[in-house]
C-alpha cells in the first residue's frame, strides 16, 4: 500500500552533538490534530515540528502571540501604514505648494513633524504590545 502524502524530512544525525535529552509532551485529541496537521504542512514528524517550534520561541527567533494580540498588532500595523501614507501625501502636497509658493515651509514642516511623532508613537505602542507591556 502506497501513500500519496509526502514523506516527512529527517534531520541529519550529527555525531558531534547528539540529542540525548527527551521531553515528554502530552496533547488532547484536538491539540494533537493541530500538531499533526502543522507538522505535515512543514514536512516534519510531529516531534521534530514541536522541537523546532519550541526552540524557535526559546531563542526569540519568533514571538508567539495570542490571537487577540495578533489582531491588536494588525490594527496597529494598519494604523501605522495609514499614517505613513498620510505623510507621503503631505510630502507631495508640500512639493506642489512649495513650487507655487502658496504655503509656508514652516506650516508644512509642523504638519510633517506631527505625522512623524504619530508614527513613532504607533511604533512604540506596537513594540509594547509585542513585548507584553500593553
Amino acid at each position: 500500500m502506497t501513500s500519496d502524502a509526502p514523506r516527512a524530512r529527517r534531520r541529519e544525525r550529527r555525531s558531534d552533538n547528539p540529542r540525548t535529552h527527551r521531553v515528554n509532551l502530552a496533547y488532547n485529541d484536538a491539540e494533537l490534530a493541530i500538531i499533526l496537521t502543522a507538522a505535515a504542512l512543514a514536512g516534519l514528524k510531529p516531534a521534530a515540528y514541536a522541537a523546532r517550534a519550541a526552540l524557535a520561541v526559546a531563542r526569540d527567533e519568533v514571538s508567539p502571540a495570542p490571537v487577540d494580540e495578533k489582531e491588536r498588532l494588525r490594527m496597529l500595523a494598519d494604523a501605522r501604514v495609514a499614517v505613513n501614507r498620510i505623510g507621503t501625501n503631505l510630502n507631495q502636497i508640500a512639493h506642489v505648494l512649495n513650487s507655487d509658493g502658496v504655503e509656508t515651509p514652516e506650516r508644512l514642516s509642523a504638519v510633517l513633524e506631527r505625522v512623524e511623532k504619530t508614527v513613532r508613537t504607533l511604533d512604540e505602542a506596537t513594540i509594547a504590545v509585542m513585548e507584553g507591556r500593553a
